[in-house]
This record gives structure tokens, sequence and C-alpha cells, in this order.
């Protein structure tokens, strides 16, 4: 058995033997070009767009999905090679690849032309086409060639053209839909934009997950038990880059203590965080103002949430949409958000007066309100008591003593079940802290 960490990947999955899942989806896309249809795979940053396309160039892959080597050319272009390439650096790329594809299946292609050119791909489909071949051409990281400034609509008019000519399919995939990736009006007029059919990648299933964390160990010195797998999946949820990081720390844990208790569990979720921690501030870093927003309170427009879930940051249960992962829930709640008091299990707007506790909005009066933003904006303090009665009453005297404790007990009936975030401090005041456990 080996002692080496199994999750060692980080970036995309080169060999086959590490690729994992996907199952429905790598049907879903066969399906389509095979009937020379177009895709556009869209899905957020690591999510396995990249390991995906790599599969796919895979013949066994193919085969095992009735499509056979001899009936099509399978070409892989990677987009970050052409952010700033002019139309025949493109077009040369493109051609050599075809011709390595035609090579690899021993395909009786001649040399078009000693550079590659667009007459040279035209002049080379022809002849692959005459041979009953089809082609798919995968453009990985597109956005990059979207918004490459050297590109006109002309170029992307001339890829459509090779579609209509000899019935070419294009795979690509990007981290938003193809209207989104470029502010050129021009480019996006292009016809070319208008071919394809937009499948998301998005988490993987809960078998897909556990299967990823199985899979890995196989050979490896240790195995996770089912508790273990279960408190991984609660703080990383089903995405494939966290599983990474989570079964890596889970492992090296375990080089220390094998036989690693429930109890210990927890102790595994600061370094999973801090690994995670730049790739979480990427996501919210790329999101507007008003998607901030309704992340943190994981409510809004309706148009809003569907574009939080096809990012992988929201998931829709039941009509209520969730966090895909503790370790997000943790990371939004030490953000600071515009317009929002972010405390303990409390999101509160002020200036709309509204209050949400893990997702579910609550009904508070004025008073109760004014008493649990003091208590949010002072979180961990003690706030005394006078404090308090002045957030809710100014300045006027207030003869009853015990009238801020009957709030108090209102407050917390109002905002159960976390109504023992509450603590009292007997003769000094109030304060918001966790319960203990």
């Amino acid at each position: 058995m080996s002692s080496d960490n199994p999750f060692f990947h980080r970036g995309a999955i080169r060999q086959a033997e590490f690729f994992h899942g996907r199952e429905a989806e790598i049907g879903q896309i066969l399906g389509l070009l095979r009937n020379g249809q177009s895709v556009s795979l869209i899905g957020p940053r690591r999510i396995g767009k990249s390991s995906l396309l790599i599969h796919l160039m895979r013949r066994e892959v193919r085969e095992a999905h009735q499509w056979g080597t001899s009936q099509v050319l399978f070409v892989h272009l990677d987009c970050q090679e052409f952010g700033e390439s002019p139309a025949d650096e493109v077009y040369e790329a493109l051609y050599d690849g075809l011709m390595d594809a035609a090579e690899a299946v021993r395909l009786a292609a001649r040399p078009a032309d000693a550079i590659g050119g667009y007459r040279a791909i035209d002049r080379l489909l022809h002849q692959i086409s005459r041979e009953g071949t089809a082609v798919v051409v995968l453009l990985d990281e597109f956005e990059l060639l979207a918004a490459n400034a050297h590109l006109t609509p002309y170029f992307f008019a001339r890829l459509r053209g090779l579609t209509t000519k000899y019935g070419l399919a294009y795979l690509t995939a990007s981290q938003r839909p193809l209207f989104n990736i470029t502010a050129e009006e021009e480019i996006l007029s292009s016809p070319f934009f208008n071919i394809f059919v937009t499948l998301p990648l998005g988490l993987f299933t809960s078998e897909e997950a556990r299967g990823l964390l199985t899979q890995r160990l196989q050979g490896s010195a240790h195995t996770f038990s089912p508790e273990l797998m279960d408190h991984l999946l609660w703080l990383v949820g089903p995405h494939p880059f966290f599983l990474h990081i989570a079964g890596y720390h889970a492992y090296q844990a375990m080089t220390v203590l094998p036989s690693l208790p429930p109890a210990d569990f927890a102790t595994l979720d600061n370094a999973i965080e801090v690994e995670a921690a730049s790739h979480l501030s990427y996501l919210w870093q790329n999101l507007s103002a008003e998607e901030q927003y309704t992340l943190a309170i994981t409510n809004g427009p309706v148009d809003m949430l569907r574009l939080l879930e096809q990012q992988c940051l929201l998931q829709n249960e039941d009509g209520s949409y969730t966090y895909t992962s503790e370790i997000l829930h943790r990371f939004v709640r030490r953000q600071s958000v515009t317009g929002l008091i972010q405390a303990g299990p409390f999101v509160i707007d002020q200036q709309r007066h509204q209050v949400w506790a893990e997702n579910k909005e609550m009904a508070l009066t004025t008073s109760q309100f004014a008493i649990l933003v003091c208590l949010c904006q002072n979180a961990g303090q003690v706030v005394h008591g006078e404090e308090l009665e002045t957030a809710v009453w100014g300045e006027i005297l207030v003869d009853d003593p015990d009238r801020l404790k009957t709030l108090i007990k209102r407050l917390r009936r109002a905002i159960a079940p976390y109504d023992n975030w509450i603590v009292s401090e007997r003769g000094v005041g109030y304060a918001l802290r966790p319960p203990e456990a």
C-alpha cells in the first residue's frame, strides 16, 4: 500500500485512472455532439470543466458511447494560449490539431498547405468529410478567445461557416454563458454564438462525492470511516476541488493519528478552511454587490438565486436556498457586505428592517429589532443595560427596571431556536455569544 497522500490533485485531472464521475454529463454531451449539435459547457472555476474535456478526448470514453474512432476526430485547443493572438495563430493551431488527430487514426489526409490558415483548414476538412468522418473541436477557457480584441465578428462567422459546410461541432468550456463573456456587442452579433446548447456543469451528486473519496483511498494506507466522510461532506459539500482539499488534510491527520475519532474531526476544519480561503475569496470578489447581498441572506430575486446556484454557491432544497457547504457559510459570515450586519446565525438589513437566521426571515417588533441590532453590532462583547435601553427608547427615562428584561425575554422567544445566543451577564447587561456546548 502507498503511504503517499492520494488527494494531491489541485489542477485538471490528466490521467484516466484518476477521473471520477460525470457519467450523466458525458452521455448528454456526446449525444448532442454526435448529432452535430455544438455545446457550451458552463461552470464555476475549479468545478472540473478542463478535466472533463481532457477525458472526452480519450478514445475509450467515446467508444463506450458507441462513437468509434473511425467515425470522429476530436481536437482540443486551450484558449489560454490565444488570449492576445491574431486570427492566423488560432487557425494554425486548429489546423495542426486536425492534422494530428487525423494522423493518430491513420486517416489519409494530405497536408493542405505549408501554413495552416483558414483556407488550409477548409481544404483539410473537405478531405476528412469525404471519408465520412465527423469533427469535434473542444475549446477550453473559451472566454479568453471570445474576449480577444484581435478577433473580429468575421473570424467567428468563419468558425460558424465550418459547421454549416462540414457538420463540424464545437464544445466550449467557460465560467459564464457565452452571451456574458464578451462586452463587444459586435462580437455577440456573430451567428457563431447562436448555435450552442448550454449545459451547466455543477456539483457532484452525493454518490459521486462519496465515490471520489473511496476511489482515491483504494490501495492507500488509510481508510475513512463513514462518520469521517459524513463530516467532510458536511464541511465542504459535493464540490470536487474542495473534496480533494478535505481528503488531503484528513489523510495527513491520519498519518499521525490513524484511528481519528469523531471527537477530533473538528480539528481538521481550520487547515481545510485555510487552503480553501483563496478560492472562496476569488469567487466572492467576482460577485457583484447585489450578488454578495443575495448570497449573504440566501434570499432575493429568483434570477439572482438561480445564478448563484449555477455558480455552485447555493442549492435549492424544496424551494429554499441554502449554502452548498459549511465552509462557504462560514466564509460569507466573515465578509463585510454593504447594508448588512452579520453576527452568529443572524443577518440584519438595518435599513429594510429585516432579519434572517439560517436562511429564514424572522418577524420582530421595532423594539426587538433595535435590541438585536445593538447586540449584533457588539457581538462577543457585553452591552450594558443602559446602552440597550437607549437603543430602544432613546434618552427617555425608563422608570420600570424590569422593562428591559421583559423585552429581552420576548426577543428570545421571537428568535427561537437561537434564543440561547443571547447571554445574560448579571448586573451588567447582555451579550451575543455562541451557546456553550
